[in-house]
């Protein structure tokens, strides 16, 4: 913006160029500019305020000649009315832009997105169990699966046994994640062991949040509620959503113990820090209740306070407290803590 002041000179300067223009009827900006007694700066800067006023046209030869007022006040508002319109025109443009963008194309963009995510929840064992035979025939590529326990019947174990032979004969990929307290009992072992005699690819781990299928990494299946993971289930399609379940699966994937590497408990010595303890003591530093880490563990509370006495009675320690206090300093259990 310019200065009220400087304005102001430039209205003067304009005047006075104007004046002496009138009473000349035609000359050069030169002789104008010496007859109103101007210097060469005022003089350009009132030569640009009167042809922005449009007071001034020039001529042939660098001359100028004086517009009447009257004239250039109509000149002005045609300018004016001709600018108006011109936006009109562009606001009408604009508004045809927009109606389009948000009636057309923007709802298309929106359904072809809708189209490709979706979650369904079911409830009841009839309608849990068709999808899975329908996810596991229609399966093509790939099937990986985290289960954290507790560890289901060995007749469904037997028949997802049927399932999965039936999927890696098509070519699919099979990745499974299994609680590390498998290695306690014989028959999960042996289950374990038939598994990856299939082609099946298996790996065990302390601990994991939830029951988690995915499938061709588009479908992922869940617990609705993983503190009831009976009640319903929640089946989520889309490459976008799913996207993140897969993480979370390669995570584990990535922490967890090859089975061919790990030992039955029978063969480790009682020396030894098994994978249970390692989980109980994490889930023993996170505050959770003996209750809370055997739903976790997907095992018997009173495994969880077997496992608790034997740390404690190791220890030497007289309550939960103290030995949670002499776990956080005890350098034989630190590397425990910053590993897990």
């Amino acid at each position: 913006m310019v200065p009220a002041d400087a304005a102001g000179r430039d209205e003067e300067a304009a005047l006075a160029l104007y004046r002496e223009l009138r009473r000349d009827g035609s000359a050069s900006a030169e002789r104008l500019r010496a007859a109103a007694g101007l210097d060469e700066a005022r003089a350009a800067a009132g030569w640009r305020w009167l042809e922005r006023l449009g007071l001034v046209r020039a001529r042939d030869g660098g001359a100028v000649k004086p517009v009447e007022p009257h004239a250039a006040i109509v000149g002005a508002m045609a300018a004016y009315q001709s600018a108006a319109a011109e936006h009109e025109r562009g606001a009408r443009e604009m508004q045809r832009v927009l109606s389009s963008l948000m009636s057309v194309y923007e709802p298309v963009v929106a359904h072809d997105d809708a189209a490709d995510v979706a979650v369904r929840f079911l409830g009841g064992d009839a309608h849990k169990k068709q999808m899975m035979i329908d996810l596991n025939e229609s399966m093509q590529f790939s099937c990986d699966s985290l289960h954290p326990g507790p560890m289901p019947p060995m007749e469904i174990l037997e028949s997802s046994l049927v399932r999965d032979r039936e999927m890696l004969a098509r070519g699919v990929r099979v990745r499974s994640i299994y609680p590390g307290s498998c290695l306690h009992t014989p028959k999960y072992v042996r289950y374990l062991q038939e598994l990856t005699a299939t082609g099946a690819e298996v790996r065990l781990i302390d601990h994991a949040p939830y029951d988690l299928l995915i499938f061709d990494r588009h479908t992922a299946l869940l617990a609705a509620d993983p503190e009831d993971p009976g009640r319903s289930l929640a089946v989520v399609v889309g490459a976008v959503l799913v996207k993140s379940y897969i993480a979370l699966f390669e995570d584990f994937w990535l922490r967890a113990v090859m089975l061919d590497g790990a030992q039955p408990a029978a063969e480790r010595g009682s020396s030894d820090v098994t994978a249970q303890e390692r989980a109980v003591i994490r889930l023993m530093a996170d505050g959770l209740s003996d209750d809370q880490i055997a739903r976790k563990l997907g095992v018997h509370r009173r495994t969880v306070q077997r496992a608790i006495a034997k740390l404690m009675e190791r220890l030497h320690a007289t309550s939960r407290f103290e030995a949670g206090m002499k776990l956080a300093h005890d350098a034989e259990f630190a590397g425990l803590f910053t590993s897990l």
